[in-house]
């Protein structure tokens, strides 16, 4: 499952997904959660992203096709530096902070796939008197609509309110809060399960969902997915007299060598090695090309998993 918040710095979104993938943690599902901050101040726009999955996550970065779209400002509907329909598709379904009815944000947005509103702010002044709890409120709902429970819900918001310095009456006002807007979301549909449950193999699942474009008159563009070039084309070289006899390959002392069974397909060789001889193969795993490695051993110190072996070079 992969869920998008979108929202303005000091809104929480970074801590609304959070506390969505604690909730998703604690109900034993492996999660991934991390924000884009852009400029770091009050009230620019501000994107973080919570996958979740009953197996190894192997995508990475940002989520360029989600299947729940958290806004929780609607003025970020039309604001072009955040675009937060962009990617969508009919099965995506998007969750609104607003007054505003969800059938005529419907036929404003043109969106193919289901919209849900609601005033969060309006629920979130009546209970905590501070803003600040629209994070509360906007992870437990999206824990909602993705299935999980009230108590798991409840149990990412101790989770991460317990490194705030709350009072016991606004951590009870949280709780409350928590509570009433499981309440509120619980009552829609369950956003529908992804095609591609495991989100293991992005390399394989990513093509069509990232050229999903935002349906037309709709606020947002068309993603485009960038491939890697091989370090043959990516890498500058040098190609005249005898220097292709003195490719780097020829400066190695110990080559490494990749134990697959070891790797989880993390990138970080593939983003760390200096010469670009590494490239992804078609399941996103590293790719060695011994004619442009030169030996440094960045991928064999660098790798979390030490996924990589050494053989001394012999010629």
């Amino acid at each position: 499952m992969r869920v998008r918040f979108h929202g303005r710095g000091g809104q929480g979104m970074k801590t609304a997904s959070r506390i969505l993938g604690s909730a998703a943690f604690h109900a034993g599902l492996v999660v991934q959660d991390s924000p884009v901050y852009g400029a770091e101040r009050r009230g620019a726009p501000v994107a973080a992203f919570t996958r979740i999955a009953k197996a190894a996550i192997r995508e990475r970065g940002l989520i360029a096709a989600p299947d729940l779209i958290v806004v929780a400002d609607e003025t970020l509907l039309f604001e072009p530096t955040a675009m937060p329909l962009a990617g969508c598709s009919a099965r995506t379904v998007v969750l609104i902070n607003t007054a505003t009815d969800a059938a005529a944000l419907q036929e404003r947005l043109a969106h193919l796939g289901r919209i849900e509103s609601a005033d969060f702010t309006s629920l979130v002044f009546s209970i905590t008197h501070t803003l600040v709890g629209l994070s509360t409120a906007l992870g437990v709902a999206a824990a909602a609509l993705v299935g999980l429970s009230l108590e798991e819900s409840l149990a990412g918001v101790a989770e991460e309110l317990a490194h705030a310095t709350l009072s016991r009456a606004a951590y009870e006002a949280n709780e409350r809060l928590a509570q009433e807007a499981y309440a509120l979301a619980d009552a829609w549909r369950a956003v529908p399960e992804p095609l591609d449950a495991s989100l293991a193999l992005a390399a394989e699942a990513a093509p069509t969902a990232l050229l999903a474009a935002a349906p037309a008159g709709a606020p947002g563009t068309q993603l485009v997915e960038l491939r890697f070039e091989p370090p043959a084309r990516a890498t500058p070289t040098i190609c005249v007299a005898n220097t292709p006899e003195r490719s780097t390959g020829s400066w190695r002392q110990f080559r490494p060598l990749l134990q697959r069974d070891l790797c989880n397909a993390c990138w970080t060789c593939f983003v760390l090695c200096p010469e670009g001889a590494i490239a992804l193969d078609e399941h996103e795993f590293p790719l060695i090309d011994y004619e442009v490695c030169k030996g440094c051993l960045v991928c064999v110190h660098e790798c979390p998993t030490h996924a990589f072996a050494t053989e001394k070079e012999v010629r």
